[in-house]
């Protein structure tokens, strides 16, 4: 068996207000670090404080290989939410600055993605190479299973256009009905 190729840094808000309520992605990442194609951090986050001290270690050198930044909360237009609290894109880039650069920036976030100019403001700002996620409501189960294929996808090593029009290609139904999309977007053919 070869060993895990990169990192997944994850920072999960919770789900639901009940405490005795466990749902998490912790069993996608699991999966891929049990089948040797990423190691992974995760993180809980409650306050755009504990996420901040978190972004903030992720752009620490001894975390370089953890190229893909996995932030999986509930989302809006342009924003995640932590508990009652929404945090705009814009707030998040103020945070992240430039410790994305060259790196991957995944929202496993309900309608992230559907403010277009506040995405292409976000990766501007960041430098990210890559920022993907969701432009609408999506179902547990179908991105839960999505994750694994995107997150192992994300991590391949190959060039990142090639990564993301890959998805594209092999699973054309579900990205559509998930609204999957990143920017900057790949034409198909490159």
């Amino acid at each position: 068996m070869s060993l895990p190729r990169q990192g997944i840094f994850c920072v999960e808000g919770a789900w639901e207000s009940k405490l005795a309520d466990r749902s998490s992605v912790l069993p996608t990442l699991d999966t891929l670090e049990r089948l040797r194609i990423a190691t992974y951090i995760h993180r809980d986050v409650g306050t755009f404080e504990e996420l901040e001290l978190y972004l903030r270690k992720w752009g620490q050198k001894q975390y370089a290989t953890y190229e893909v930044l996995y932030i999986a909360s509930h989302g809006t237009p342009g924003a995640i939410q932590l508990g009652r609290n929404t945090i705009s894109l814009e707030e998040l880039a103020d945070c992240i600055g430039r410790r994305a650069a060259e790196r991957v920036i995944y929202f496993g976030s309900c309608g992230v993605m559907a403010d277009r100019r506040a995405v292409a403001d976000f990766q501007t700002s960041t430098k990210a190479k890559l920022v993907c996620g969701y432009r609408k409501t999506v179902s547990w189960v179908e991105s839960a299973g999505f994750d694994l294929i995107l997150l192992d996808s994300l991590v391949s090593g190959r060039r990142i256009d090639a990564r993301v029009n890959r998805i594209h290609r092999r699973f054309p139904d579900i990205t559509k009905v998930l609204g999957f999309v990143s920017h900057p977007s790949f034409p198909r053919g490159t």
